[in-house]
């Protein structure tokens, strides 16, 4: 009779657990929705801006190749000045060049060094799986607290 009881006390605590689970989940699907319905405003080109920025910080300035996906390689980017930032930055020359490669993305981009050896993943992917793991934490505090 014991045993049939703490079965199920963890049966429902586990229940609760995947039900937690699903709401952050979407907390951050929402997240990503809102993220993608900007595409078409001045926030989304700023922030790409900035996304291509830190990528080419990570990644150490120098000749960089910087890669898009099909809808954003259309978007008239300041890469000349984004460059100018990073050498100030990190004190080295630094060049972006559009590729003429595509990358499958929602959004954001990709940066390499002309020699391939060094690659930074700033997709909107790669940001929110990395931001969520930054605030899950937090998100479930403000959700079950």
């Amino acid at each position: 009779m014991r045993r049939q009881s703490v079965e199920a006390s963890i049966r429902a605590r586990w229940r609760i657990l995947s039900e937690k689970r699903k709401m952050v989940d979407k907390v951050f699907q929402v997240v990503e929705e809102n993220i993608r319905s900007i595409r078409n405003d001045d926030k989304y080109l700023k922030m790409l801006e900035r996304l291509v920025e830190e990528a080419a910080v990570a990644a150490g300035g120098g000749r960089l190749e910087v890669l898009f996906n099909k809808d954003d390689s259309r978007l008239r980017l300041p890469l000349e000045e984004i460059a100018g930032r990073v050498s100030s930055r990190l004190g080295t020359e630094t060049t972006l060049v559009k590729s003429e490669k595509t990358i499958e993305a929602a959004g954001g981009v990709i940066i390499q060094s002309s020699d391939g050896k060094t690659r930074v993943d700033n997709t909107l992917s790669s940001v929110i799986r990395r931001e969520r793991e930054r605030l899950e934490p937090k998100v479930n505090m403000l959700l079950f607290s």
